[in-house]
């Protein structure tokens, strides 16, 4: 299946949609994480758009926020995640925070993977809120590779990164570059970068079990992260093949869908439901103000646990292998359910 179907008519993307949570609710992000993403939709098709549910996964795989919580947390533990007592101010405080990070004692390496990354806009956000401890291998169809490379050179140090040795293709006129922040600054600005996760590129077509044995050849994936992954049938049962191969029982999968024709994409995740077990994500407000927490607490609590991005017709899913043993013998409709309950109300 092509990256450019035939009556193709989609747009940049803009940035999040106006009903997920914004992004400064969640982080206080200093000048190291801001990002500036090309998008180019002539050359690379459907793969050359940030879509809308990356959005919503990027906050998820944010650090832990003092407005929200989320449940089930980030599977990824917090000790990864640089800067992890939100420390913000001057250049000089946020270099010595860098040094302090680098201080702690050494972390057991982890390695994740984003399927289907596309211009990378998940993967590389995530990498660089990572400590060096942590690869993030970014993956799509070789014709993509490029547009990774493209927006992992301007985003990534180079000291961090690794492209396919292979690509030989350019970008040509990249037609949007999408910035997360509405102050974004250049990469090249005069500031002490901090180390972030070792980001590699590779091929990875779903149902290519080569391409999987290649990436698990070098050890085990200890999360997946993928986003709008769900939307040409055909697809989906090379998708899920490549899903068990390179998961195992302690790996996470980290999943973000917008829900865009549910009779179409619900024998999806009623067969993935078969081999994984999910739980979607929910959001809780926290830290309420003591003169409003007793009428909080009696009326609105309920309110203010959410779905997050339900107010999009979006999720997050965080997923686990089921065991052999385990494995249905017919089709899960746990969130065929959820969704009807959402529709209902």
């Amino acid at each position: 299946m092509s990256n450019h179907p035939k009556d193709l008519n989609i747009y940049d993307s803009a940035g999040p949609p106006a009903g997920i949570l914004p992004s400064k609710d969640m982080e206080n992000d200093d000048d190291s994480t801001m990002l500036s993403i090309v998008q180019d939709i002539p050359t690379f098709g459907i793969a050359g758009r940030i879509w809308d549910s990356s959005y919503a996964l990027d906050i998820f795989l944010r650090r832990p926020s003092d407005q929200y919580t989320f449940m089930p947390s980030c599977p990824i533990p917090r000790d990864y995640f640089l800067n992890p007592l939100k420390a913000r101010g001057s250049a000089a405080s946020n270099c010595n925070t860098v040094i302090d990070s680098l201080k702690q004692p050494p972390l057991d390496p982890i390695k994740i993977i984003e399927l289907g990354a596309g211009t990378g806009y998940v993967g590389i956000a995530l990498a660089k809120r990572l400590n060096p401890s942590c690869t993030l291998i970014l993956t799509d169809l070789e014709e993509v590779i490029p547009l990774l490379e493209k927006n992992v050179h301007d985003n990534i140090p180079s000291s961090m990164a690794h492209g396919n040795t292979d690509s030989t293709f350019s970008v040509p006129n990249p037609s949007t570059t999408l910035s997360t922040s509405s102050s974004p600054i250049s990469v090249s600005a005069a500031m002490p970068q901090q180390p972030c996760a070792v980001v590699q590129i590779e091929p990875l077509a779903w149902g290519n079990s080569s391409h999987a044995a290649k990436i698990l050849s070098r050890g085990r994936v200890d999360y997946v992260v993928a986003s709008d992954l769900v939307y040409f049938p055909e697809l989906y049962p090379p998708l899920l093949q490549t899903l068990r191969e390179i998961t195992d029982l302690e790996t996470r999968v980290i999943f973000g869908y917008k829900e865009r024709a549910i009779w179409k994409e619900m024998p999806f995740w009623e067969q993935f439901g078969r081999f994984f077990e999910i739980d979607v994500v929910q959001t809780e407000m926290k830290n309420r103000d003591s003169c409003d927490l007793q009428q909080y607490e009696e009326e609105q609590r309920e309110e203010s646990v959410q779905i997050l991005g339900a107010e999009e017709e979006m999720y997050v899913f965080v997923a686990k292998k089921r065991r052999d043993e385990d494995i249905l013998d017919g089709v899960d409709d746990t969130l065929a359910t959820l969704m009807m309950m959402q529709i209902r109300y």
